[in-house]
């Protein structure tokens, strides 16, 4: 039953011209088809009532997203099953008492495979300007090495079986280098570290981390700073890119 208003998006979509405008049809219909689910999760998780529903992006046919009242997310998957949400849950609550930023809480809905979390305070990458992100770049880089580093201490052998997740919730989006190393331990990894998923204070200090939907057991230690270097060296060069046009 769970699926049905996924397929009426995707059936909605078909009729529309344009990639980005299929994503969005498909993704409002979906949201307005949950809203009366997404209002009961947030009034129990929260006390609070539903007054407004916007919809955030659409990564792709697995999930959509939208933000209630401007500070919750909630995400609502297809072809994930309610006990593998859980158990998912599960490692999410593992990691956070052993970071020292903040994970998001995870409020999960019954019957229906989606959960809703609180939005982080503070300011993205993109409330900073170009040179302050500049002139920040290694404080950035020591404190993500220091954050994986924490989740990597956590004993991966200590997790029971059924939580020993080798693909997150979203694993398309996880792909490892070879491990170079045969005697690399298995460790957590979030799989996701980007520039787009860090929250700061007003100096730069990462306060929070977002997206843990691909949080799962890497075979390779280096692969959360290797998914970090991919999406933050390119990001990189378009702010020196910006730097020098400006100083011309």
């Amino acid at each position: 039953m769970s699926k049905i208003p996924f397929y009426i998006g995707n059936f909605m979509a078909m009729f529309t011209p344009g990639a980005v405008r299929r994503a969005r049809v498909r993704g409002w219909t979906n949201t307005i088809l949950y809203s009366p689910r997404i209002s009961r999760l947030i009034k129990e998780a929260y006390n609070e009532k539903v007054h407004n529903i916007r919809f955030v992006r659409q990564i792709n046919l697995n999930r959509f997203v939208c933000l209630i009242n401007d500070k919750y997310y909630v995400k609502v998957f297809r072809n994930i099953s309610l006990q593998r949400l859980q158990e998912h849950k599960y490692l999410v609550d593992l990691v956070r008492p052993h970071v020292n930023v903040t994970v998001p809480e995870m409020y999960i809905e019954k019957h229906v495979p989606m959960y809703v979390s609180k939005k982080i305070s503070g300011y993205t990458i993109f409330d900073f300007d170009d040179k302050t992100i500049l002139k920040n770049e290694d404080k950035i880089k020591k404190q993500i090495k220091d954050i994986i580093n924490q989740i990597q201490q956590i004993d991966v052998d200590s997790i029971p079986d059924h939580n020993r997740f080798l693909y997150g919730l979203q694993p398309e989006r996880q792909p490892e280098k070879p491990v170079t190393n045969k005697k690399a331990k298995a460790v957590l990894a979030h799989f996701d570290l980007n520039e787009t998923n860090l929250f700061f204070d007003k100096d730069m200090n990462i306060t929070g981390i977002i997206d843990w939907d691909t949080l799962s057991i890497a075979k390779n230690p280096e692969t959360d700073m290797n998914v970090f270097n991919l999406f933050w060296n390119p990001f990189i060069k378009d702010v020196e890119s910006r730097v020098k046009n400006k100083e011309k």
